[in-house]
């Protein structure tokens, strides 16, 4: 299966396996603003996934966010083969990230967007996950009757939110934590232009904040300088938080240290949350799940 794949249908059902849980969201996508019609946490006993996936039968399509340990991901210069050969030549540009044969694995490719006034190289993101990873993940759904046709990933989820919230011709910078670590991403025009992870963990909040503030600085302003040089000046916006535990402390602390804004993500400027109307209950996991639900036909891919 390949990742990204579109569906023309509504009420997407997205979900991550995470230890011991699944995160899922269900958004309406039919109306003007989006709907958020489920969300939630879900326990896993006795690593029976089946089982708990079951729980997200609806006749509409599923999509899994894949965990950022089961994937690899690079940005690279896209290579000058005709479109059909693209992931041929790119399945073998990538093959040192790799710790099992190409052929032994899946690649998609994401294109990264080029302002009109530059002209650069293309770049393009390049994703790869092992075929048998992919399959058992597969089987997890076909068994729990669900219609899982899309593999996402959580920068394009991440991705997503950011889409409903950018202003034209601006880029947006959004951070969060997942299982690996931290997320940095920056998106323009509803396209991912850059992804980066981290080497912090949420568990450093509560220690001593200001070591892990200065080195968060040091590498959110690396990443700016290098959008910076990459975009040719396109501003950036702003920087938007996921919500998560501590996080007004958190966003102080950035604030002083950023020449740009910092902000708390809030949904209900991303999407109609009226069935779910205390926003800061919604469990941090949900967020990723959230972003993948909003995917839309028209979005590239």
């Amino acid at each position: 299966m390949r990742f990204f794949r579109r569906t023309t249908e509504h009420g997407l059902t997205a979900y991550l396996r995470l230890p011991g849980r699944i995160a899922y969201a269900r958004v309406d996508r039919r109306v003007p603003v989006p709907k958020l019609l489920a969300v939630g946490v879900l326990t896993v006993k006795n690593d029976k996934w089946s089982d708990a996936l079951s729980e997200l039968q609806d006749s509409g399509p599923a999509s899994l966010v894949l965990s950022p340990a089961a994937y690899k991901m690079r940005m690279l210069e896209a290579p000058n083969v005709p479109t059909d050969e693209l992931r041929a030549a790119v399945r073998w540009q990538i093959q040192d990230m790799l710790d099992y044969h190409p052929d032994d694995g899946t690649v998609d490719v994401l294109e990264v967007p080029q302002p009109e006034h530059l002209n650069h190289a293309r770049q393009l993101f390049a994703v790869a996950a092992k075929n048998s990873l992919l399959a058992e993940e597969t089987e997890f759904a076909v068994e729990a009757g669900l219609k899982l046709v899309i593999i996402d990933i959580v920068e394009t989820a991440q991705r997503n939110l950011a889409a409903r919230l950018e202003k034209p011709g601006r880029a947006l910078a959004v951070f969060s934590f997942v299982e690996t670590g931290g997320l940095l991403t920056l998106s323009l025009d509803g396209e991912l232009c850059m992804a980066r992870s981290l080497s912090v963990n949420q568990a450093q909040l509560d220690g001593d904040l200001e070591i892990m503030i200065e080195r968060l600085t040091l590498e959110f302003q690396r990443t700016l300088d290098h959008f910076d040089r990459q975009f040719g000046g396109v501003p950036v916006d702003r920087l938007l938080l996921i919500p998560m535990e501590n996080v007004e402390r958190f966003r102080e602390s950035l604030a002083r240290n950023l020449a740009l804004p910092v902000e708390v993500m809030d949904l209900n400027n991303a999407l109609d949350m009226s069935s779910f109307p205390d926003v800061s209950a919604l469990p941090t996991a949900c967020f990723h799940a959230i972003g993948a639900a909003l995917r839309k036909e028209d979005t590239k891919p």
